[in-house]
This record gives C-alpha cells, sequence and structure tokens, in this order.
C-alpha cells in the first residue's frame, strides 16, 4: 500500500473537526503540488496547533478521487476515519520523520519510511466511536493550545459545553459584565472552592442599590453601557477560574457567549447546573 502525508496549519486553515465530533467518513486535503494526481493509497492528515507547535495524526483515507479546483489546487477524497480522539506525535522518531519530510513542506509520499507504519498503527487503533471522557479530555486539550483569538475558539468551546456540561457560577450585574470585559479578575467569595477551569458566568436577576450600581459601574470603568441595560438571568459567557486564594477566585480568559441562554434548572446562590 502506498502511503502519505499531508500537513495542515489549523492556525491558518482552521480546525478540521467535525460537530459531532469524529463522525465523518467522506475527507479531503487540498494541495498546489500536481503530483498529487497519480497517488493511489491511503492518506495521513497532521495537524500542527499551538506555540510550541504540537503535532497530531487528525485523520486518514483512502484516495477515490482527485480533481483541480477553478484556484488551481488538487483536492484529493476519499472514505477513511478521523482519529477518535487524534494522537499527539512526539518523539525522537517523529522528530526524524518530520525531518525526513522537509518539516511537512507539501503533498509528499511516506511509504519508504518507517515511521509510517506507526502512523497506521495509530489510525487503525483509534477508528471511531470514541469513549466520552477521551472526546472530553481531547477538546479541552484543543481549549489550552487554540489561541483566544481563534476564529475556531469558540465552536470548540460550545462543543465542550454540551460534551460536558459546565457549572454555572452565579455573579450580580455589573460584576458579571466586567469579568466578561477583562476587568474583574478577582471574584471575592466567603470562602475557597476547589472548582477549577473553564466554568458558566450567569447573571443573576439580583439588584444593590441604584447609588451602589453606578459607583461599580465607575470602578469597572463601564460607561458606553447602562447598568439597567446589562443581562441578567441568562448565560453570558465562560471564564476560565484557575487558581483560588481563601475567598479570592481568580478568573482569566473571558469568552462572552454567541447567544444569551436562559438557564433551565433553578439558579443558585453560588454553584448550580444550568442544563
Amino acid at each position: 500500500m502506498n502511503l502519505y502525508v499531508q500537513y495542515h496549519n489549523v492556525e491558518q486553515e482552521g480546525l478540521p473537526l467535525s460537530d459531532p465530533p469524529f463522525r465523518k467518513t467522506r475527507l479531503g486535503i487540498h494541495t498546489r503540488r500536481p503530483h498529487i494526481k497519480d497517488a493511489a493509497g491511503r492518506v495521513f492528515l497532521v495537524a500542527g496547533i499551538g506555540t510550541p507547535r504540537r503535532y497530531f495524526l487528525w485523520e486518514t483515507f483512502e484516495v477515490e478521487e482527485v480533481r483541480e479546483n477553478d484556484g488551481g489546487e488538487f483536492e484529493a477524497s476519499g472514505t477513511g476515519w478521523q482519529l477518535a480522539p487524534p494522537q499527539q506525535l512526539k518523539g525522537k522518531a517523529f522528530e526524524a520523520f518530520r525531518s525526513a519530510c522537509a518539516n511537512f513542506v507539501g503533498f509528499r509520499g511516506v511509504t519508504d519510511l518507517a515511521y509510517s507504519r506507526t502512523l497506521l498503527k495509530l489510525a487503525q487503533a483509534h477508528r471511531p466511536p470514541a469513549k466520552d471522557e477521551e472526546t472530553v479530555k481531547f477538546v479541552k486539550t484543543l481549549v489550552s493550545l487554540l489561541r483566544s483569538d481563534h476564529p475556531n475558539r469558540e465552536f470548540v468551546l460550545d462543543l465542550l459545553a454540551r460534551l460536558e456540561p459546565m457549572r454555572a457560577l452565579s455573579i450580580r450585574q455589573p460584576h458579571a459584565e466586567a469579568i466578561m470585559r477583562g476587568v474583574k479578575k478577582v471574584e471575592c467569595r466567603s470562602g475557597a472552592t476547589n472548582v477549577r477551569g473553564r466554568v458558566l458566568i450567569y447573571a443573576g436577576l439580583g439588584r444593590y442599590s441604584a447609588a451602589d450600581e453606578a459607583a461599580m459601574m465607575r470602578e469597572y470603568g463601564i460607561g458606553d453601557v447602562a447598568c439597567d441595560d446589562l443581562p441578567r438571568g441568562v448565560i453570558v459567557g465562560t471564564v476560565d477560574l484557575y487558581d483560588c486564594d481563601g475567598g479570592e477566585w481568580h478568573v482569566r480568559d473571558p469568552q462572552r457567549a454567541s447567544k444569551l441562554v436562559k438557564p433551565k434548572n433553578q439558579p443558585q446562590p453560588v454553584w448550580f447546573n444550568p442544563f
């Protein structure tokens, strides 16, 4: 069997992740290298993500069709599978393979390279379906690797929220808005918490006095919206709760929700499962 490798830069080309994940069976690649027209065999797609770069064996398929598109690129497609989940490639043997592939520049045959057998074994060992916990673990890895401004990051966060429902933290306005703006980085509570990772922020319905809310808005430097117009009773986004010093809960990397959603379950003063 002829074996080939193609590199996919996630920062430049987007994230090749389906929803639900690892279910696509009709797969493909594109390249300007015309020798792909003679390809007959199995293609491995290696995806590079993050800084420093991490490499994952993402998917594999048998070449069934090659055509030239209007942009002058050649598209090869066929039946295969996305690894469930994709497997990180690392170590001396992989680095030697990457070097032999000229750092994955262009579509190329790798049949004669010993590491291609490792790729084949990994692909066979991780055929779908994936275990739920493995899928959640991998999607969490993606969240940690994607830059905050990556266009696919919110998609991955939404996917993670469906795969592993997050706990929601109830916070009154305008504190919730200040957290979403990255102005408020410490949430003060009566005691410590063991919760870590990404959590939902629920803007509670409770109100402070008008004078207190006005003072908070000035303190946070929020002047482009009235406190009365801030959303309440809905999930406004997510945040990474990464540390805790007694009653000081440290948060970072706020991500606004693409759609404000009311929780299905009864909100609680601190933590609750909204869905």
